[in-house]
C-alpha cells in the first residue's frame, strides 16, 4: 500500500466540502493506496473524513511566526519521511509543501506549478497561465483533469456511520416527522439571517404542518440556539436543540427532511449529506449562479434551494471580503415570508 499526501490549506468547513469530490476522485482512482490530507483545523476534517478507512487528517498550524514555521518546516519533513510519502497532490500555489516534499525525496511532486513551486514539482502536469486568478475550486478541477484524473461522475457526499443514524433514531423516535433542520448561525455577518427572521419563519411554518425543528450548531452555539427556541411560540410542532459534534449533526441530517440556514458550514454539510437545503443567499451567491455549477454533479445541485432578495440581485458575486454586504443591504432584505413561500412551493 502506497501513501499519498493531499495538501489543502483552506480555512472552514465549507472550504473543505468543496474540495471533497476532489478528494474523493482520488481515493477512487487509488483504491489500494492510504491517504493523508494536510488542511486546517477549522475544516473539521477529522469529524467529516472519520468513516474514510484509508485516509488519516494532519492539521497545520494557522499562524506563524518565523521561528514556528522553521520547527513546523521540520517537524512536517520528519513526517514526510516517518510515514514514507511516495506521492503528493499539492492543491495551493504556495511553495511551502512543495520545498518540504522536495527535501523529503517524495518520488511524485504534483501541484499547480505557478512561482517559485515550479521548481520544487517533479512530476504530473502544470495549470496554465490563465487560470492563476480564478477560483480554487476551478483550479483544482483543472488540476485533477490536465494529470488524467477521471472527473466524470464526481463523488461530493460525505459517509455517515450507520451506527450514527441509528442512534438518532432512537434517540428522537417519539418525535413526529418531517423532521427540518435550521442553521441558525454563521461566522460571517454579511451572511447571518436576523434570529427574529427564524422565529417568524418557524411559526410560519407551523401554522401548516406539524413539524420537528432542530436548531443545528457547534456545541459553543447553545445558548444563541437557547435564546431563538426561548422565543418561539409552537401550536403543533416541537422544537429542539441540536448543537453536537459534526459526526452526530451528520447523522441527523441523513434522516432530515429539508435544511433552512445561512450559506454558512452547515449548508455546506447538509447538502453532502445529501439533504435539501434552502440557503438564504443574502450576502452571498449560491453555486448554481458560480463557477461551481460548471465543475460539481447535478445530484448535488439538484438539492440546492437558493433563496435570494425578492429584486433577484446576486450580493457578493465574486465571495471577496473586501465587497462584503451589510445585512441591511443584503440578508436583511431576504423576508420570512419570502422563505416560507419557497418552503411550501416546494414540500
Amino acid at each position: 500500500m502506497k501513501v499519498q499526501a493531499i495538501i489543502l490549506p483552506y480555512y472552514g468547513i465549507g472550504d473543505f466540502l468543496t474540495h471533497l469530490p476532489f478528494v474523493n476522485a482520488l481515493i477512487k482512482k487509488f483504491p489500494k493506496d492510504r491517504f493523508i490530507i494536510f488542511t486546517k483545523p477549522r475544516t473539521k476534517a477529522k469529524s467529516l473524513l472519520k468513516n474514510e478507512k484509508n485516509v488519516k487528517i494532519y492539521y497545520i498550524k494557522d499562524r506563524y511566526n518565523f521561528f514556528s514555521s522553521i520547527v513546523d518546516f521540520f517537524s512536517l519533513r520528519s513526517l514526510f519521511l516517518k510515514e514514507n510519502i511516495k506521492k503528493i497532490w499539492i492543491f495551493h500555489r504556495s511553495p511551502r509543501f512543495a520545498i518540504i516534499s522536495f527535501v523529503s525525496k517524495v518520488s511524485e511532486i504534483l501541484g499547480f506549478g505557478y512561482g517559485i513551486q515550479k521548481h520544487f514539482l517533479n512530476s504530473g502536469k502544470y495549470l496554465n497561465k490563465n487560470l492563476k486568478k480564478t477560483f480554487p475550486v476551478v483550479k483544482s478541477y483543472e488540476f485533477l483533469k490536465v494529470n488524467n484524473i477521471n472527473l466524470t461522475h464526481l463523488n461530493p457526499f460525505l459517509k455517515v456511520l450507520q451506527k450514527e443514524i441509528d442512534n438518532i433514531k432512537k434517540k428522537f423516535k417519539t418525535l413526529p416527522k418531517p423532521w427540518v433542520l435550521i442553521g441558525f448561525s454563521s461566522t460571517d455577518q454579511s451572511r447571518t439571517w436576523r434570529s427574529d427572521y427564524y422565529i417568524q419563519l418557524i411559526q410560519g411554518l407551523d401554522k401548516f404542518k406539524k413539524y420537528s425543528f432542530f436548531l443545528v450548531g457547534a456545541p459553543s452555539e447553545y445558548e444563541d440556539a437557547n435564546k431563538i427556541i426561548k422565543s418561539v411560540k409552537l401550536k403543533k410542532s416541537k422544537i429542539k436543540i441540536f448543537c453536537k459534534p459534526i459526526e452526530k449533526t451528520m447523522a441527523l441530517m441523513n434522516q432530515g427532511q429539508f435544511y433552512i440556514g445561512n450559506d454558512a458550514g452547515n449548508a455546506h454539510l447538509a447538502l453532502a449529506c445529501r439533504l435539501k437545503s434552502y440557503v438564504i443567499h443574502g450576502g452571498s451567491p449560491p453555486y448554481s449562479h458560480t463557477v461551481y455549477k460548471d465543475h460539481y454533479p447535478k445530484n448535488f445541485l439538484s438539492n440546492l434551494k437558493p433563496v435570494l432578495p425578492s429584486d433577484g440581485v446576486i450580493r457578493n458575486p465574486n465571495l471577496r471580503t473586501i465587497d462584503t454586504v451589510p445585512q441591511e443591504k443584503g440578508m436583511d432584505l431576504i423576508t420570512p415570508k419570502n422563505v416560507l413561500k419557497k418552503i411550501l412551493k416546494n414540500n
